[in-house]
C-alpha cells in the first residue's frame, strides 16, 4: 500500500513539473512571437487584415459583368459597404430595396459593392436580380467563393461596413431593414469624417 502511494505521488509530481515547464516555455515563445508581431505592425503602421471589427478588411479583386475589376485597396479614401448575397436568398430580396435607396441618398459619399456568391448562384441569375431591383451600384462575382471564405461569410445576406482607411467598423449577419441600414451608414460616414 505504501509503495502504491509513493508511485502515485511521484507520478503527480512529474506531471505537475511537466505542465509547469510547458507553460513557461510556451509563455516565453508566445510573448516573443507577440512582441515581434507588434513590432512589425508598429513599424509598418498598418493594422493586419482580418474579417473582424477594428482590423483592416481583407483585400480582394473581383470583376463585374463587364469585366471591370474592383480592387478593395484601390477604393480606400471613401467608406465602403460590402453586401454578400445570392439571387435565391429570400432575405436578400427583402433588403435589396434598402440598398438601392441608400445608394440614391448616400452614393456620392460612400461606395456600395454587392458581392454575389456566384459559387452558389449564377451570373445570369445575379444579373436578373440586380436589374429587377434596380441596382445602381457595382455587382461583382465571387465565382469560387474565395472572398466569402476570407470574410468568413456563412449566413447571407451579410453586410460589412468599412471606413475610408479600410478598417472594418461594423458587420451584420442577416437582412437589414431600411432604418438599421441608414443608421449604420450614417455612423460609418460620421466615423470616416472625423
Amino acid at each position: 500500500m505504501l509503495r502504491w502511494r509513493n508511485w502515485l505521488i511521484l507520478t503527480a509530481v512529474v506531471l505537475l513539473t511537466g505542465v509547469v515547464l510547458f507553460q513557461q516555455l510556451n509563455g516565453k515563445h508566445g510573448k516573443a512571437a507577440n512582441s515581434s508581431l507588434a513590432a512589425t505592425e508598429e513599424s509598418e503602421g498598418e493594422i493586419p487584415e482580418r474579417p473582424e471589427i477594428g482590423y483592416t478588411a481583407p483585400s480582394f479583386s473581383l470583376a463585374d459583368i463587364d469585366g471591370k475589376i474592383y480592387d478593395l485597396k484601390k477604393l480606400r479614401g471613401k467608406p465602403i459597404i460590402l453586401n454578400f448575397w445570392a439571387s435565391w436568398c429570400g432575405p436578400c430580396k427583402d433588403e435589396a430595396p434598402s440598398f438601392v435607396k441608400l445608394n440614391k441618398e448616400y452614393g456620392d459619399r460612400l461606395q456600395i459593392i454587392a458581392i454575389n456568391l456566384t459559387a452558389t448562384d449564377s451570373v445570369k441569375s445575379a444579373q436578373q436580380f440586380a436589374q429587377e431591383y434596380g441596382f445602381t451600384f457595382p455587382v461583382v462575382f465571387d465565382t469560387d467563393g474565395e472572398v466569402a471564405a476570407r470574410y468568413e461569410i456563412r449566413p447571407i445576406p451579410s453586410t460589412i461596413f468599412i471606413d475610408s482607411q479600410g478598417i472594418i467598423t461594423d458587420g451584420v449577419l442577416g437582412a437589414l431593414t431600411w432604418d438599421d441600414l441608414q443608421a449604420r451608414a450614417s455612423n460609418l460616414l460620421q466615423g470616416s469624417s472625423s
